[in-house]
């Protein structure tokens, strides 16, 4: 008994010319620099996609380093909103909304508002 694969398109493949286009085209003074202040959108789209279907990437991961893609796909919602939070906060600091500075001291108060939440419950 034979089993075809369907051979789509690559999710993977599509991003890394995107990206590499993107790349080019800024380096070549075709898109204003601004344009890497929004890479972290890149993340939130991975994500959405995530969300909305299995996306082939995480088979063609699965190829490269084999395991990948069994650990991603049980838990595809919560990598898919890791990936979309993620996006969402670097793209905070990325356009300066908010200062770089803030990162350590944000971390720390985060790590003692956890603590005191775990000790209250």
């Amino acid at each position: 008994m034979v089993i075809s694969r369907r051979r789509g398109v690559s999710g993977l493949g599509i991003l890394l010319v995107l990206v590499g286009a993107v790349i080019l085209a800024v380096s070549f003074s075709k898109l204003p620099g601004s344009v890497y202040e929004l890479w972290p959108l890149i993340l939130v789209g991975v994500g959405l996609v995530g969300l909305l279907r299995r996306p082939g990437f995480i088979q063609e991961l699965d190829l490269a380093f084999p395991g990948v893609g069994e650990a991603l796909h049980r838990p595809r919602r919560g990598f898919s909103l890791f990936l979309i939070s993620s996006g969402l906060i670097l793209l905070l600091f990325t356009t300066h909304v908010v200062d770089q500075r803030v990162i350590g001291p944000g971390i720390l108060i985060a790590l003692g508002l956890l603590l005191l939440w775990r000790r209250s419950r």
